[in-house]
């Protein structure tokens, strides 16, 4: 045994001389079983102590556990939902061992279940009890117990509603069965909650009326837990229609309806609300109205109208009454029909707000009188203003003093015979003069046509009214512009901006209650951008110069070309002016007119100065002798002879020019031979001239002008290939 275990026992030692003995007094207990108990014995005579044993088989009845799953089910309450699923285990621990087969019983009902485990299908409200676990040995017989609550949503059940009467009392209950109990109750009437207590599973209404007719719904919500300590929140409805019997309701828009004689379709209307529905009848000076030539009578749900044809005489003016009844009660009204006349007096004039500077009222219109009709409203008789609303504000009066003011009502046939009256005194201002905020900074932009403008913060914040700035302007009424902030920006209309002298802040609509006046600050900003312009300077700067050197290379390009050209010419001998020219005549070929210019490349023509005189030209002609000969022979074909000058050079390496006299060959038609060729006509160096008239041009083909017999000269130019 333990020390502990030796602890809870205790020994009685006997002694004598001859022999001693030992007693031990251990209480038999459960944990004891299969213990080894040891005595041990030792003297001096002994060499080794004198050791005994036993083996303790202690009996005891059967201690019986409940297991749910992995777990000891030490409460006496099993909370389970409805529609899962249970298994309890029963352990036992037992010497000897049972001597019966485990019992298993409901609220003390044996189940015909015996085996060591006890299942729960799709478990139900009815399984819900105590369940016990039986045990028997030799000795005796245990047991362990556990309440199984089965928790399950809330069923609902409204009772009240149906059809009642007006001024009946009205029950409402919400009978609910569920487990655990409710979390609350919630109410509502055609979709709409009710302000009830979250605890109120009724509604009492002691005297209904129509307006508590409706659905009723009474929702209520609950909240289910799992073994392993989690929860679900499960939420059930009901509802019911309650029906309201309630005697007619009658009313009309227009209780009087002016007409003249001889006026046709006049309408009545009168609006019916009952339940059950009721039945309708016109009368006329309390005579019933049936359908005639003279009246029709037409009849809805809800609505009644009666026609009257025309108005044949004053006898038709006077009260038509509609009357509607049913099994609760009975309920008219009625509806005068008269000539048209001035409208009656306005009624129910009051005053719906006013302060320090501001008084807004209201009233009634009284019959129009069968024409649109308007209203005139005064202030102390002196101030009229005009309006068809009926309802009108005075602004900009002043504080603490009182006013007088009337309306009246007017159409074309006249005002009026009375007027409503009411006498008015304003409160006094909330705050001083020096309170008001002061405006540290304001601007005028003229390009964007507004004012900033800047206050003192704290003096703002700290006030409570409506504030405006008030904008002086030149020649023109002031105007003052409501502020909501400290600082902002003020619009502006284009006849403003040259005219704005000061600005001061002033009581909303109170613009005699102002601050101190302040110049504004007047910022003159250009329209235009100044770095776009700048930019679009340096674009088109850039553009001009690029574009000038595009044609400064295009001209340098076309003078090295014309220079190439020329360089290519040489005069190789020049005949003093005053010797006569050698002519020499040359056969043309008719028969190859094309063989001039064949096998020339022609630079570009040289222009030459307008004032050239056609007679210089000749002249100059005259004295140049310029021989061009071809190195190779000229193609064959040509026969005819050519005369060379001996002192002429070379102009390039295989062509040569010759001008020779011969027959007159005029210079236009060479021009136009040359123009009907696909070559460019070039002068090299001789001027071209275009005739002036038209005998110059009807000379023959080789013949010089008319100009030149009178000059008593002929001069012939041939160029040769």
């Amino acid at each position: 045994m333990t020390a502990t275990e030796a602890l809870l026992s205790f020994y009685i030692v006997h002694s004598d001389t001859r022999q001693s003995y030992s007693e031990l007094y251990l209480p038999l207990e459960k944990h004891f079983h299969n213990g080894l108990l040891t005595c041990q014995i030792d003297n001096q005579a002994l060499d080794k102590p004198l050791i005994t044993s036993y083996t303790l088989n202690i009996e005891y009845k059967p201690e019986v556990r409940l297991r749910h799953v992995q777990t000891i089910i030490s409460n006496l309450n099993l909370l389970v939902i409805e529609d899962d699923r249970l298994t309890l285990h029963c352990q036992i621990d037992s010497n000897p061992p049972i001597t019966k087969p485990i019992t298993w019983l409901k609220n003390g009902v044996s189940i015909s279940d015996s085996t060591s485990s006890l299942m729960l299908q799709n478990i139900k409200r009815s399984d819900d009890g105590e369940y016990t676990c039986l045990a028997s040995n030799s000795i005796g017989h245990g047991q362990s117990s556990v309440y199984i609550r089965v928790q399950y949503p809330p069923i609902v059940q409204l009772n009240g509603g149906g059809l009642i009467n007006e001024n009946e009392r009205l029950i409402l209950i919400c009978n609910v069965d569920s487990y655990p109990s409710i979390d609350y109750y919630q109410w509502h009437k055609n979709k709409q909650k009710l302000n009830t207590s979250s605890l109120t599973s009724s509604i009492v209404i002691e005297k209904v009326s129509k307006d508590d007719a409706g659905i009723y719904m009474c929702i209520v919500k609950n909240t289910l837990k799992y073994p392993n300590g989690s929860s679900i929140e499960m939420f059930n409805r009901t509802q019911t229609k309650v029906i309201v019997h309630y005697a007619p309701k009658v009313h009309t828009l227009h209780p009087i309806i002016a007409a003249d004689l001889h006026t046709t379709n006049i309408k009545f209307q009168c609006e019916i609300d009952s339940y059950p529905e009721s039945i309708i009848i016109w009368t006329f000076n309390n005579s019933v109205i049936f359908n005639s030539n003279k009246y029709s009578i037409i009849q809805n749900k809800s609505v009644s109208y009666l026609m009257i044809q025309e108005i044949l005489s004053d006898i038709d003016y006077g009260l038509y009454s509609c009357n509607a009844s049913n099994k609760l009660g009975y309920n008219s009204t009625t509806i005068q029909l008269r000539s048209k006349g001035i409208p009656e007096s306005p009624t129910d004039f009051n005053i719906t707000d006013i302060n320090y500077s501001t008084i807004s009222l209201e009233w009634k219109p009284g019959f129009d009188g069968g024409w649109p009709q308007s209203f005139w409203i005064s202030l102390d008789s002196y101030i009229w203003k005009e309006t068809n609303q009926t309802y009108f504000t005075f602004t900009n009066l002043q504080h603490l003093e009182y006013y007088n003011i009337t309306v009246r009502a007017f159409n074309q046939l006249g005002q009026s015979s009375t007027t409503a009256f009411l006498r008015v005194r304003t409160t006094d201002v909330p705050i001083k003069k020096e309170d008001l905020p002061i405006i540290e900074h304001s601007s005028l932009h003229l390009s964007g046509k507004t004012i900033n403008y800047r206050l003192n913060e704290s003096s703002f914040t700290s006030i409570k009214v409506p504030l405006c700035i008030r904008i002086e302007i030149y020649n023109r009424t002031n105007v003052c512009q409501r502020i909501v902030t400290s600082s902002g920006v003020l619009k502006l209309t284009e006849n403003d901006l040259n005219n704005i002298m000061n600005v001061s802040i002033c009581l909303d609509q109170y613009e005699n209650f102002c601050g101190e006046m302040l110049p504004v600050e007047i910022k003159r900003e250009t329209s235009f951008d100044w770095i776009f312009i700048l930019l679009s300077s340096i674009i088109t700067v850039l553009f001009l110069i690029l574009f000038g050197l595009g044609i400064f290379c295009l001209i340098i390009n076309r003078k090295r070309l014309r220079n190439t050209s020329h360089s290519r010419v040489r005069i190789s001998n020049k005949i003093s002016s005053q010797d006569p020219v050698s002519t020499k005549s040359v056969t043309s070929n008719t028969n190859s007119p094309t063989k001039f210019f064949s096998n020339v490349t022609y630079p570009e023509r040289q222009q030459m100065p307008s004032s050239y005189s056609k007679l210089n030209e000749i002249q100059k002609f005259d004295q140049l002798q310029v021989t061009t000969v071809n190195n190779h022979q000229l193609s064959s074909g040509s026969s005819d002879p050519i005369l060379s000058n001996p002192n002429s050079s070379s102009l390039s390496g295989s062509d040569h020019l010759t001008i020779t006299d011969m027959n007159p060959t005029d210079l236009s038609s060479i021009e136009n031979d040359l123009n009907a060729s696909q070559f460019q006509h070039i002068g090299y160096g001789f001027p071209h001239y275009t005739p002036k008239n038209q005998e110059d041009s009807i000379e023959n083909g080789y013949s010089t002008s008319l100009k030149n017999y009178q000059l008593n000269k002929k001069t012939v130019y041939e160029v040769v290939v």
